[in-house]
Formats: C-alpha cells, sequence, structure tokens
C-alpha cells in the first residue's frame, strides 16, 4: 500500500532535518581546542589552536611520550587576565622530550591545562602519522562488538556500533546505556582518512513512534565524538569522548570487534575463498573445510586439493589477527589484516594479495 503524498513529504522533511543535524556536528564545539599532525621540514609536531582569556596565553609546558601516548601539559597565568578572548596556536615538538613522532603510526594525544578554569585534560585527538592511505585497513560493514584487550581490559558487554563504509565515507550508530541504565543510540557519518576517522555523534530523541502516522523532526544532543583507528578489516581500537562546549572532559577506550552471529568455533573462514594479486596468474580458488584447533590461539583449515590456511590470535582477542596461507609445506601468502571475508596480505614476493571470500 503507498503511502499519502503528505506523509512522504513529512517523512522527507523530516529526513532532511536530521541531515542538517549532522552536518551541524561536524563544527568543534565554540572555544574548544583543536588538535592537528603538522609536517615540518625536520619532521612531525602538533598544532594547538584554540582561545584563552587576553594577557593569560597558555604555553607549553610539558611534552612526554610513552609509546604511542603523547601528553602534553599546557601552562596558564593564574591572575592578570583581562575581558574576552583571543585566538592562539601553539607547535608542540615531541622530538624536544627526545622521542620524536614517527611515521607510519596512529598517536594519542592527551592535552591537559593547569588554568584554574579548565584544570585537567582539555583536548584529546587521535593522529595518523601515515604519509598516503595506501594499504590502509577497509572496514568491512555490519555489527562491531567491544571485545576483551590489553589496552582496554575486560569487554564492554552492552556497547557496540554498526557500521557501514562506502568508499571513504562512514556512517556509525552507538548503542549502549545512559548512566540511568535506560538504552541509548547515536548517529554519525565522517570521511575515513587512512587508518583513521572522527565520527561526531548526535543522540537522537523524541522521534516518532514506530506506528505514528507523522514524520516530525527528532530532537538532537551532541558532546559525543567516537574516534576510530583501524587494525584490520574486522578489528578497531575506539576512544569516546565526551565534550562541552569548551574542553574534552572525558574519555573511554574500547577495543571493537566485527564476529560472526554463529558463535561456531572458529568457522568464520570456513567455505570457498578466491585468492587475488596483481598478477592473474594468481587468481586461485580454495574451498576450505571446518577447523582443527591446535591451541587456543590457533586455527588450522584444510582444502581438498592440500592448501592451508593457519591464522593466529592475539592474546585476549576474540578472533584471528594474522593468517597464513600454505601448499603443502611453502608458504603462499601471510595476511596481517583479516576480516570475515576479506584477507588483506602479501605474497611471498612482497606483492599485496587478497583472500576474498566467495558467497554462494
Amino acid at each position: 500500500m503507498s503511502l499519502p503524498r503528505t506523509r512522504n513529504r513529512a517523512l522527507a522533511s523530516a529526513l532532511a532535518g536530521c541531515a542538517a543535524l549532522l552536518l551541524g556536528a561536524f563544527a568543534s564545539p565554540a572555544g574548544a581546542l583543536s588538535v592537528r599532525l603538522e609536517s615540518t621540514g625536520s619532521g612531525l609536531r602538533i598544532g594547538l589552536v584554540g582561545q584563552a582569556p587576553a594577557r593569560c596565553l597558555p604555553a607549553v609546558a610539558r611534552v612526554t611520550v610513552d609509546g604511542d601516548d603523547v601528553g602534553v601539559m599546557l601552562h596558564a597565568p593564574a591572575t592578570g587576565c583581562a575581558r574576552g578572548t583571543i585566538a592562539y596556536a601553539l607547535h608542540v615538538d615531541p622530538s624536544m622530550s627526545g622521542t620524536p613522532l614517527s611515521a607510519g603510526r596512529t598517536y594519542r594525544v592527551s592535552v591537559f591545562s593547569d588554568a584554574t578554569d579548565l584544570p585537567g585534560l582539555v583536548a584529546f585527538r587521535v593522529l595518523d602519522t601515515s604519509a598516503s592511505s595506501a594499504g590502509a585497513p577497509q572496514p568491512e560493514n555490519g555489527f562491531w562488538w567491544s571485545e576483551a584487550a590489553l589496552e582496554t581490559g575486560p569487554a564492554s558487554r552492552s556497547t557496540g556500533i554498526s557500521l557501514e563504509a562506502q568508499g571513504d565515507q562512514l556512517a556509525v550508530s552507538l548503542f549502549g546505556f545512559g548512566d540511568d541504565g535506560s538504552p541509548v543510540w547515536y548517529f554519525g557519518s565522517a570521511r575515513r582518512k587512512g587508518r583513521i576517522a572522527v565520527v561526531p555523534l548526535l543522540e537522537l530523541r523524541n522521534g516518532d513512534p514506530l506506528f505514528s502516522p507523522t514524520g516530525s523532526r527528532p530532537s538532537a544532543i551532541e558532546g559525543l565524538r567516537l574516534e576510530l583507528d583501524f587494525l584490520s578489516p574486522s578489528r578497531a581500537r575506539a576512544w569516546l569522548v565526551r565534550s562541552d562546549d569548551r574542553r574534552d572532559i572525558a574519555v573511554r577506550a574500547l577495543a571493537l570487534s566485527r564476529s560472526s552471529f554463529s558463535n561456531a568455533d572458529g568457522a568464520e573462514w570456513s567455505g570457498r575463498w578466491i585468492l587475488v594479486g596483481d598478477d592473474e596468474a594468481t587468481l586461485r580458488q580454495f574451498e576450505f573445510g571446518a577447523p582443527t584447533r591446535r591451541d587456543a590461539g590457533a586455527l588450522h583449515y584444510v582444502a581438498a586439493d592440500g592448501a592451508s590456511l593457519d591464522c593466529r590470535s592475539a592474546p585476549l582477542a576474540s578472533a584471528p589477527d594474522f593468517c597464513t596461507l600454505s601448499l603443502g609445506a611453502s608458504a603462499v601468502a601471510d595476511f596481517d589484516q583479516v576480516g570475515l571475508d576479506r584477507l588483506d596480505g602479501r605474497d611471498g614476493n612482497g606483492a599485496r594479495v587478497q583472500l576474498l571470500r566467495v558467497r554462494r
């Protein structure tokens, strides 16, 4: 049965309203500190752009680099400030701490302030120092769930995302529970840049009931964003950031993975696959049967032609993060980007290859 034209127009108006709200979320909150990566002739540095009271502009007091974590402490005068605010820009060179930023890595930058009106954390951002997006993981579409990891601890049993990737554009729905235990739903979209994506999120409220005859525009509340670092087509590190109109005030780290609904013991990679490379001669089909488990972190799949696929999981990970395709005793390819439907890696000559699932 077709809907009345008035109903269609109402729905279109509601969708347009949601789109306008989402576009508005791309702007940083007024007064918030912007963190960005800057390239200089001598290396990489971090740029900070913000606003502060006149005659009380902050300065960089200390920089620390611990693995992939960069901490920046800002110091500002406690007295003598003038009314009004002015813009400022700071350039932070981590090499001054003895550890320069390295190319091809992802860093988590936390900026703190000792200002009396803004003590503690003021900004958080994930930065990718890769020179290009070549070789970056291509995230798979579907449901991604929180999993246990060494960095983030136990899995959050009530948090997950639904992800849709179309080229470099991502649409993300995040679902969980609020402080009072009520279910909440957030939505946002952003463009993926290499391995990372910064997704501003809107909490949608006061929408129409499922059987409502109208198409009114829901209300939206800003204040959260999701920062993603894709490790493979099916695994990512994520940081949920809560902000107000002046600063980032809280950060929650999560490990996310896309997993099979079946929950069968390693059966996700059984079935028909095709090996694809730059050379057409590498095109080859495999039919992997049910796996055998060699130990707690290793799965072994065998095809009828003698080919085998061996996959191993990192500690605490719910899915493998490295697989090797072999013919007899000879390794054909290693895959360090493992998804449910696609494995990316290199063959013995270093050429890029993909193992793609064939749907029947």
